[in-house]
């Protein structure tokens, strides 16, 4: 009988998605940029399948309209708006856990365990 752990291990499913294509590091040959990538042939039908059911739902089912904007900000948009100079979220850690949160998604989270009744949330 086998002993093998079936844990989840995210780097083993990395590299087989970029062993088989699916995805790549975008410039990979010149170092790379973070948080780019390039998709290969399995990666590209991955996506449009993703994107399709979207559509489906989204622009067919609740009668929306669709739009198709840059994914790139200049900038000198960034720097004109504020974000380069003054822009950063507010965190928090859990010091049980060490989890880190966004302190206004976890003041969202919390009111509406409130409001619902949720009496962890409430302090009781």
């Amino acid at each position: 009988m086998s002993t093998e752990s079936t844990e989840f291990k995210r780097e083993n499913l990395e590299q087989v998605l970029k062993r088989r294509f699916f995805y790549a590091p975008a410039f990979e040959i010149y170092g790379g940029v973070s948080g780019l990538y390039d998709y290969g042939p399995p990666g590209c039908s991955f996506q449009a399948n993703i994107v399709d059911t979207w559509r489906k739902h989204f622009i067919l089912e609740e009668d929306m309209l669709e739009v198709d904007t840059t994914m790139l900000t200049p900038y000198e948009v960034l720097k004109t708006s504020g974000h380069v100079d003054k822009f950063s979220d507010w965190m928090c850690r859990d010091l049980k856990t060490g989890e880190i949160f966004r302190a206004d998604h976890l003041i969202e989270e919390v009111l509406e365990a409130r409001l619902k009744g949720d009496k962890e949330a409430r302090g009781l």
